[in-house]
Order: C-alpha cells, then sequence, then structure tokens
C-alpha cells in the first residue's frame, strides 16, 4: 500500500486514503491495518491516482514546505501542492534576468546539454565493461561519438544545443537493443509507453523529476522558469533542464532490473489501447531498486567526500543558484570512475 524511501513517502495502492493525525500521516485501507509514519520523519509524498488526500494534510504539509506529488497511473506528475515561500526575492531575479539575456540563457542550455551528454557516455562505458565482447566495440565507438557530440557544442545557442542533444540522445538509446539481455526495446516511446521497457523508464524519470523538483525548491530557484526548455504554462522547464543529466541514472537502474530478470510478465498490465504499465508489485519491484540506487554514495569531482544519489540534485540545484548569484557558468555532475 505504501512505501518509504529516504523521507519521500510513495503511496500507490488505489483506495487508500490519506489523513492527518496529530503530527503524523495515517493510511487508511479497507483491506489491511492502518499505518502511521511521523511527519517529521518524511520530506515529501508521492501518490498515484486513487489515493485520497485529506485537506488537512495538504494544508499541513503545505505549512511546513513539504512536497506533495500527484502521478498518473504511468507515474507522470499531474499536480504539485507546495507552500508559500519568502526570501527568495534575489535570487529569483537573477534567474528571470538569466532567462531573457540570450547571451546567458545559451550559455546555460549549453551547459545542461553538455552535462546530459557527459552522463550518458558514461552510461555507455559502463556498459561495456560487463558487456560481450563482440557488443563492446560498438559501445566504445557510441561513447565515443557521445563525446564529440558533446565537443560539438562548443559556441552553440539553445536551439542549436537542443538538436545536438536530440541526436545524442538517438546515438545514445541505440545502445539499448545492444545492453539489454533478454528484452526488446523498439526505441524510446512515451505518452503512453507501449512496451514493459519504455514503462519502466516514464515511471523512473517520473520518480527522478520529483527528487529534482524537490531540489530546485529547496535552493529557492523558480521551477518554472529554465534555459533549455521553451516555455510553456504549466511546464516546470527549470526541472525538467536539471533532470536531464540525472536521466542515464534512470536508465541504468532500468537495465538492470532487466537484465537481472528482477522484471517479469506479470509485474506489467496493459491496456485495450495497448498502452503498459507497471502493476502493483512492479512498482514495488522498480521503487526497491530505485531506493537501493539512492542510497548508494556517488563520487563527485565537485565534492571532498562521497554523497548519496539523492542528494546529487540538491547539490546540484545549489551550485546552479551560487552560479546565478555570481554570474558564473553551472557545472553539471561528473562522476569519478572508481
Amino acid at each position: 500500500m505504501t512505501s518509504y524511501f529516504l523521507r519521500t513517502l510513495f503511496v500507490h495502492t488505489a483506495g487508500t486514503r490519506l489523513v492527518l493525525d496529530g503530527d503524523s500521516v495515517r493510511a487508511l485501507h479497507d483491506e489491511v491495518p492502518p499505518r502511521r509514519l511521523p511527519l517529521n520523519a518524511i520530506d515529501s509524498i508521492a501518490v498515484l491516482s486513487g489515493i485520497d488526500i485529506s485537506t488537512p494534510l495538504l494544508a499541513r504539509c503545505a505549512d511546513d514546505g513539504r512536497t506533495v506529488a500527484i502521478l498518473s497511473r504511468y507515474g507522470k506528475p499531474r499536480a504539485i501542492v507546495e507552500g508559500p515561500m519568502s526570501g527568495r526575492g534575489q535570487l529569483r531575479r537573477l534567474q528571470y534576468e538569466s532567462h531573457f539575456e540570450t547571451g546567458r540563457r545559451d550559455e546555460m542550455a549549453r551547459s545542461i546539454v553538455s552535462g546530459k551528454i557527459a552522463q550518458m557516455s558514461w552510461a555507455v562505458k559502463q556498459w561495456a565493461r560487463d558487456a560481450e565482447a563482440t557488443k563492446v566495440p560498438h559501445l566504445h565507438q557510441a561513447a565515443a561519438e557521445l563525446q564529440h557530440d558533446q565537443e560539438s557544442l562548443a559556441g552553440a545557442g539553445r536551439l542549436q544545443a537542443l538538436g545536438v542533444e536530440g541526436a545524442a540522445s538517438r546515438r545514445y538509446f541505440d545502445c539499448f537493443s545492444i545492453v539489454l539481455k533478454s528484452s526488446h526495446f523498439p526505441g524510446r516511446q512515451r505518452r503512453p509507453p507501449l512496451d514493459p521497457v519504455n514503462a519502466v523508464l516514464s515511471f523512473l524519470y517520473s520518480m527522478t523529476r520529483l527528487a529534482v523538483h524537490g531540489a530546485t525548491h529547496a535552493a529557492g530557484l523558480d521551477p518554472y522558469c529554465g534555459f533549455l526548455h521553451g516555455d510553456r504554462d504549466g511546464q516546470p522547464s527549470l526541472v525538467l533542464d536539471l533532470m536531464e543529466e540525472f536521466r542515464p541514472e534512470a536508465d541504468r537502474v532500468a537495465v538492470s532490473l532487466f537484465n537481472r530478470r528482477q522484471l517479469r510478465e506479470e509485474h506489467f498490465d496493459s491496456s485495450l489501447t495497448g498502452a503498459i504499465a507497471l502493476s502493483d508489485s512492479g512498482r514495488e519491484v522498480v521503487l526497491e531498486a530505485w531506493h537501493r540506487h539512492r542510497k548508494q554514495e556517488a563520487r563527485l569531482r565537485s565534492a571532498q567526500t562521497p554523497v548519496p544519489n539523492a542528494a546529487v540534485p540538491i547539490v546540484q540545484a545549489n551550485l546552479l543558484a551560487n552560479a546565478l548569484r555570481s554570474g558564473g557558468t553551472y557545472s553539471p555532475h561528473e562522476l569519478v570512475v572508481r
């Protein structure tokens, strides 16, 4: 019914009702005993469609600065509930000025795309370490081509950077068919996913998006004013920008789940339209793997000591805030290979 992952309460069983119980949240369901968790142990709450959240609980979370995210069955964020914010005017003024200054926005967009391509190249190299001997040359070639894509960003404007990102992503996803040992991958598909691999990727990307949204909020940034992605009503452009460099981490979790055969046919549901979604048991498997990944420590070139993967988006959101304050360049995270 509920899962607790590094201070995020995730509720996915339809028919569950979450209510405020003093300084705790209580989960109620007709078929299972109630569960109670202190609010001071929770940084955020994420629920799927079919979960009822009481108004007093929403209000308390807003007052405490605790994010509540409501997701679709496929894991796509539908609504984010946040509380009032104060003391962030100066940082956000700098963020808006950078957004509307073409040269500065181009610079930020290049940094974001460069960070994503660097992480894609790193992921491909890691896959090559465990791949069959016949597949290693192709993966090494793909990593080299991704590095060339990254170098081609020099002096690119925002739209050019988007073009480079698109080409690099297609090259990167071509590697999926090589590294997946027993699962078919037809290419990246979404809205909704039509195969198990894309269903898992979409769900993990939603988890990534929630983590990054919380990080931007904690850093005092406006989640809806970005640099790489365009401006659309209701689109958290900065969240989408910052999560680009974290997508390959979700990809590695997905590949590991399929290659270790931890996901099977019973972990997926299909609709009459052909859409594929994780079942309740499938979400449990994926969330457990995501939990393990977020607990693992990452070695960053920008940090003197290892930090949990769960903390890296917070580190990066604060680095972005500092770059805006200083007028400097944003540096995406870079993993150190042990």
